[in-house]
């Protein structure tokens, strides 16, 4: 039987992995974001990022309702609150304000309330949905929550600015204070200290107290990123298109992706 990592060792292999599989080979939005970003492409995803933003407390409390841990619930209904009743960083919520900037680049508020999404994004809502309903409650956590520590203190010592959920990103656009400030309410939650970027590694390492369940949640972390970049790919090759741009080509990522799973 294969020993059980220390708390240290686990964190290593989860900051590890999420830094191989969200930040080693940027995503084809990543590369629009980080080099291309235009009114029209910025649309493109904020539409896209409102209908997930939309869904993502929900999975919160799938999870929430299959844990038997206090702490635990409580971490994840606070997260909860922040998103859905009061983000205590800005005046609006945090989804409205999400909505804001969708609007500021050319959305129509009431259209975006009532979109649906792509396939792409209604085929990784319905992927969060199965995990964090079907899954053990640890592994859901580890998959959903998780995906988090890609934008904590942790990761950013690693990675750097790429980490950050910045206002930085849209500054070609020359935006008002109030459009951007879903991009700093959500920095502030989770690269700051104690935020959602860092605290899903204290439950994680405080639970999965088997080499198995340790195995497990680093599974679903790396099944999450592989679905997080399809999407972004897509998203991305709109991105540019909108922006009268030659994407990306696709041909081949996902062989790459795969070989890359394939060798973790």
């Amino acid at each position: 039987m294969t020993k059980i990592r220390s708390p240290e060792e686990f964190q290593n292999d989860i900051l590890y992995l999420l830094q191989r599989f969200r930040w080693g080979t940027p995503t084809v939005l990543e590369e629009y974001l980080r080099k291309h970003v235009t009114q029209e492409g910025a649309l493109v995803y904020a539409r896209e990022h409102c209908v997930f933003a939309a869904n993502f407390p929900r999975w919160l409390a799938n999870i929430t309702g299959n844990c038997p841990h206090l702490e635990v619930r409580k971490y994840l209904i606070e997260n909860m609150f922040v998103e859905e009743v009061k983000d205590p960083t800005i005046p609006t919520g945090h989804y409205e304000s999400l909505v804001d900037f969708c609007v500021a680049v050319g959305g129509d508020r009431e259209y975006i309330y009532g979109y649906s999404g792509a396939a792409v994004t209604r085929m990784r809502i319905t992927y969060c949905d199965w995990v964090s309903r079907h899954k053990p409650w640890l592994e859901a956590f580890a998959a959903i929550a998780g995906n988090e520590v890609a934008r904590g203190k942790e990761m950013i010592k690693r990675v750097g600015e790429r980490a950050h959920t910045s206002r930085k990103t849209w500054a070609s656009l020359n935006l008002s204070k109030e459009a951007l400030a879903h991009w700093d309410a959500a920095d502030s939650a989770d690269s700051g200290d104690d935020g959602h970027g860092d605290a899903p590694l204290y439950f994680l390492k405080k639970y999965a107290d088997t080499r198995e369940k340790q195995d497990a949640c680093l599974a679903a972390m790396k099944e999450r990123q592989e679905v997080n970049r399809i999407w972004a790919d897509q998203v991305g090759v709109w991105a540019f298109e909108a922006s009268g741009l030659k994407p990306p080509s696709l041909d081949g990522r996902q062989v790459l992706l795969l070989k890359a799973a394939q060798a973790a």
